[in-house]
């Protein structure tokens, strides 16, 4: 069992090689502390807006494009409901994965507690056109027990282009809730980065330094295959 980190979230996977290829046979969610020290060291790129109140990182594949979005971050927000109401305690594991790995301008946003600008601490968001969107959630009916709360997912946007942001990551979290939810992980191959695209089967292709990992999300194959890019922006 290995961990591996995809899009800033770790999972630990059970490999069997094939060839040159490692096949995923397990997921297991968890936490992992890396390698200390120089030789081990890895810094994602990423940005500081709003005089380093709002970070902004790219924890795989190329930086996105930061120009604008302390601007956008001066602006109003916009609020956009998902449509998605879940109770109580909710696993959504796979929807960090799903978003990281076919959300197009993924990244990680992280802020102080009791940021003004962003409800949540960690959260998966993404960035295009010198706006920024986020995914956070609200408590719609709080019950005396945990368990029968209710829970509305949301998205947060600013700039420009936020409602058409937020609409697209609302998007990713219903066809998530829709297709993936329940079915868990996708199957998942793992090829030496010199794999040339032609060479890699259909999927959604998240690139590493060392490797390049394909997902076969349920109903992404169509998309994927008729070259809607990926998160890395790169169709298989």
């Amino acid at each position: 069992m290995v961990p591996l980190k995809m899009g800033g979230y770790t999972r630990a996977l059970t490999l069997v090689r094939q060839g040159d290829v490692l096949h995923c046979e397990h997921w297991t969610y968890c936490g992992f502390v890396p390698d200390r020290g120089a030789a081990a060291a890895r810094t994602a790129p990423a940005a500081r807006l709003a005089d380093g109140e709002v970070t902004v990182r790219w924890d795989d594949g190329t930086p996105g494009i930061a120009t604008g979005l302390d601007e956008a971050l001066r602006g109003s927000r916009r609020e956009l409901s998902t449509g998605l109401v879940v109770r109580g305690v909710f696993n959504f594991e796979t929807l960090q994965i799903y978003a990281a790995t076919t959300l197009a301008g993924f990244c990680r946003l992280t802020v102080p507690e009791n940021s003004t600008l962003v409800t949540q601490q960690d959260a998966a968001a993404a960035v295009a056109d010198g706006s920024l969107a986020y995914l956070t959630y609200h408590v719609v009916k709080k019950a005396p027990d945990p368990a029968d709360n209710l829970i509305e997912f949301f998205i947060h946007a600013y700039g420009p282009a936020a409602d058409d942001l937020a609409k697209r990551f609302a998007d990713c979290v219903l066809t998530w809730d829709l297709q993936v939810r329940e079915s868990g992980y996708p199957p998942m191959t793992i090829h030496p980065a010199g794999t040339a695209d032609e060479q890699l089967p259909v999927g959604d292709v998240l690139d590493k330094p060392s490797a390049r990992l394909v997902f076969q999300w349920p109903g992404r194959m169509p998309e994927v295959a008729q070259g809607v890019p990926a998160a890395g922006g790169r169709p298989a």
